[in-house]
């Protein structure tokens, strides 16, 4: 599962060695058939489940993130999806933090601390 998890997300070894990694599917052609509108609706209804995600994450000791590059196709290979009923919209992981020394982090309202 972690090959299949790592592949599916491009290669990213975050998907790989998290604690887990999900793919959003929904149900995509007859709604998009019938209301092309709810095309956007549909990524900001997910990506509100990914806010309340990292929330989450947060709130149990663990960190998470947006998989930004995912195979969608590949995906479909994997649950037997053969057309486009249902769609891979955005995806997600969690699992323990790894710090980049390259990034500075500050705490939450840093900047009012100088004030």
């Amino acid at each position: 599962m972690r090959q299949q998890a790592k592949m599916i997300s491009c290669h990213q070894d975050i998907a790989g060695s998290s604690v887990f990694s999900l793919g959003m599917i929904v149900r995509f052609n007859d709604l998009i058939s019938k209301h092309p509108f709810c095309y956007r609706q549909l990524f900001w209804e997910t990506g509100m489940i990914g806010q309340v995600l990292y929330l989450e994450a947060e709130a149990h000791g663990v960190r998470g993130t947006g998989i930004g590059c995912f195979f969608d196709d590949a995906v479909h290979d994997i649950l037997g999806l053969e057309n486009n009923q249902y769609q891979s919209l955005y995806h997600f992981t969690m699992g323990l933090p790894v710090e980049d020394p390259r990034l500075t982090t500050y705490p939450p309202y840093q900047h009012l601390d100088d004030r």
